[in-house]
């Protein structure tokens, strides 16, 4: 998180309030009085402001998506950055929603809505909650702790996961009370799986098998540690498929010449290839150069049709990842 030298002190609904009465708006040749810019801390910094929605809600922005005023405020303001159709609308994304009904007190906190890194929310989160909760970052998810009363610190088993996209987490109090209560749901990380397509796996699979029949009588018979056939016969292929550097090629779909007979050569190749710098990886370095890469001595035939059908679902690109998300853990509503 980017450094700051000042902390915004917001712990109750009412200093949000009082803070928005004694800001006073900005006015330049970009944006108006009607805009009611009110910056949280430094006027430098106007992105982070406090906007009246109504007498007993007030949203903390920081000009991200469904900010109505982001285009004006933000320095480094993205074109993609989704805009309100409305104010509710503009409420319902706000990063930092106080809401106050005359007996309790509620603060909705939301992440960014891609799976970007949203580093500005990120740092205004550290520094406009409450004094008593806690917003961090650990391994790529962001999670918000609370005090519990018992005198722990903070604590991840403890903490409250904050998925990124629509999956805000709401806390309450009572008036006069310190202690937050978690109010709503809350969340758990999924990570991310890896699907096979089988339908085109099925659809491949008589051109695979005949293609390993040739591996395995071919493997001891073909180079299978020499760098100069390798990037040879990988030079056929690109030329082949229309590919002008490495990186197009072993990303792309290899499906047709895989599965055609004239080009088994050369994939074997391809497959030796993988199979060898495989081995290597799985040594110490000084004993890299002292593989053989062959069937029956450093290559078992377990190990074989193993790697080939990770072969086969890499370049005929049949694997695809489903992105890490969230599970919602149902938490029963308090009482209105």
């Amino acid at each position: 998180m980017s450094y700051r030298h000042y902390k915004t002190n917001l712990d109750t609904f009412h200093r949000v309030e009082e803070m928005y009465n004694t800001t006073k708006p900005m006015v330049s040749k970009k944006h108006s009085l009607s805009d009611d810019i009110r910056p949280l801390g430094p006027r430098n910094r106007k992105w982070e402001r406090i906007k009246k929605f109504s007498y007993n809600c007030y949203g903390l922005m920081d000009g991200g998506d469904y900010d109505g005023l982001g285009e004006h405020t933000r320095q480094w303001y993205d074109r993609r950055t989704l805009k309100p159709s409305d104010i509710k609308q503009e409420q319902e994304f706000a990063p930092i929603l106080w809401t106050y009904d005359g007996t309790r007190e509620r603060i909705r906190i939301r992440n960014g809505l891609d799976n970007s890194a949203h580093t500005i929310r990120y740092t205004m989160l550290e520094n406009a909650l409450p004094s008593n909760m806690v917003f961090y970052s650990d391994n790529g998810k962001q999670y918000v702790g609370i005090e519990h009363g018992d005198g722990k610190k903070y604590q991840k088993d403890r903490d409250y996961f904050l998925p990124k996209g629509d999956y805000p987490l709401e806390f309450e109090r009572e008036v006069n009370t310190h202690l937050w209560r978690v109010r709503g749901d809350t969340y758990k990380y999924v990570h991310p799986k890896k699907r096979v397509d089988k339908k085109r796996k099925a659809e491949i699979k008589p051109y695979s098998d005949k293609l390993l029949e040739y591996v395995v009588s071919m493997y001891n018979i073909l180079p299978s540690t020499d760098f100069d056939y390798f990037n040879k016969m990988q030079e056929e292929i690109k030329v082949h498929c229309g590919h002008s550097n490495w990186y197009t090629l072993h990303n792309q779909n290899l499906s047709d010449v895989i599965c055609d007979p004239e080009w088994h050569r050369h994939v074997t190749s391809l497959f030796q290839y993988e199979v060898w710098q495989y081995l290597r990886d799985r040594q110490l370095w000084s004993e890299r150069d002292n593989i053989e890469n062959k069937l029956g001595g450093d290559v078992d035939l377990p190990t074989l049709r193993a790697r080939y059908n990770d072969f086969i679902n890499k370049y005929c690109q049949l694997v695809s990842t489903i992105e890490g998300s969230a599970e919602i853990i149902i938490k029963e509503k308090q009482n209105e």
